[in-house]
């Protein structure tokens, strides 16, 4: 087996495990699942699709994603990623100019504090971009560390949060 085949793998049973739990729910004839999307949803909405002449079925799914605009549940466990910048670390962080620019607009821009590279961590990257995902309306869950409830740079992001949904739990 090659890296890409074991990256594979891993989606090939996602889909399997969500395909078997629907069938075992629901009975009936089996019916393939056929949302998911081997991709960094992240960099997704960075830019346009650079593998689809190697995963052309893969594309077309992350293609019918993007394009989707009733989103109304997203639930994730992001990485805690931040401070990591070596390739050889577990989860080395990624630069997401788009989504970047998101926090520091939002969550950075109401902020009270002096740092805000906290504000940059995939957790909370996560949490920008859900809620501009599901617009004006939907439910995000995520399990999180919960820095955010605490952190003086997270202030702005508490902030954001307030205003931008009418319930937090």
């Amino acid at each position: 087996l090659h890296a890409t085949e074991l990256v594979l793998l891993a989606y090939y049973i996602a889909a399997i495990n969500i395909e078997a739990v629907y069938h075992g729910l629901t009975g009936g004839n089996y019916q393939p699942f056929n949302g998911i999307c081997l991709t960094d949803t992240f960099q997704m909405y960075e830019q346009e699709d650079q593998i689809q002449d190697r995963l052309a079925e893969n594309s077309r799914r992350r293609t019918h994603q993007r394009n989707l605009n009733d989103i109304q549940v997203i639930m994730a466990n992001p990485p805690y990623s931040i401070g990591q910048s070596s390739q050889n670390d577990n989860n080395a962080n990624i630069g997401y100019p788009l989504l970047d620019s998101r926090i520091e607009d939002t969550y950075a821009k109401e902020s009270n504090a002096a740092l805000s590279k906290g504000l940059y961590d995939s957790y909370i990257r996560a949490i920008r971009w859900a809620s501009d995902r599901i617009g004006n309306r939907g439910v995000i869950g995520f399990v999180t560390n919960a820095g955010f409830l605490e952190s003086n740079s997270a202030d702005g992001m508490r902030k954001c949060l307030a205003e931008e949904f009418s319930n937090i739990w």
